[in-house]
């Protein structure tokens, strides 16, 4: 019956049939709502796969790392909202793109059983200004994939279930820039 009922969900996915939606858990913010809205009617064409920091630069939000957490705690407890929440998870659409290549780049550390690196290696390996690095590491940690420690040169390492964090995209992505349309993710 599991092998049936994934074998539907699939088609479904290839298909692009809407998922059902489901009233919302929790009550959130205007601001937040906005983003899910968006993401909602985005996810709802073909391949796109939108991410959070995404949606709210093409809405002309300023960043706020606050939002992007009440957004991803409410598409967490409201998976049935979407199909992509359904079959890629809602954490994949938390982290910035310069926050998936941090959780990629520290998970290929992890994998070679290698020290983890300071903040200076990390930055300079990424690209990313120490404080502005430093920042999105917080976010991750806040976020659920990281956690702060002490005893790691770079004060975090990764947090139980970081594995299985990223959903079956483990934190990739590709934003496509479209001549007369807004910026998108893709799977």
């Amino acid at each position: 019956m599991r092998k049936r009922a994934l074998a539907i969900a699939s088609m479904a996915v290839f298909l692009g049939w809407s998922a059902v939606t489901a009233a919302p858990v929790q009550e959130i913010s205007p601001e937040a709502q906005q983003v899910v809205d968006y993401l909602l009617e985005d996810w709802q064409k073909q391949f796109r796969s939108t991410s959070i920091a995404l949606a709210m630069e093409n809405l002309g939000m300023e960043p706020h790392d606050s939002i992007r957490l009440e957004v991803g705690r409410h598409l967490r407890a409201n998976a049935s909202l979407a199909r992509n929440l359904q079959f890629w998870g809602a954490n994949n659409y938390i982290l910035s793109n310069d926050e998936k290549r941090a959780a990629k780049y520290l998970m290929g550390i992890q994998r070679a059983d290698e020290p983890t690196p300071s903040l200076a290696e990390t930055s300079r390996d990424l690209d990313i200004p120490a404080e502005d690095l430093t920042s999105r590491l917080r976010f991750m940690a806040d976020a659920g994939f990281l956690k702060q420690d002490s005893a790691q040169e770079l004060g975090f390492s990764l947090a139980d279930g970081y594995e299985r964090w990223g959903g079956p995209l483990q934190h990739n992505f590709h934003t496509v820039h479209a001549e007369g349309e807004k910026p998108f993710d893709v799977w």
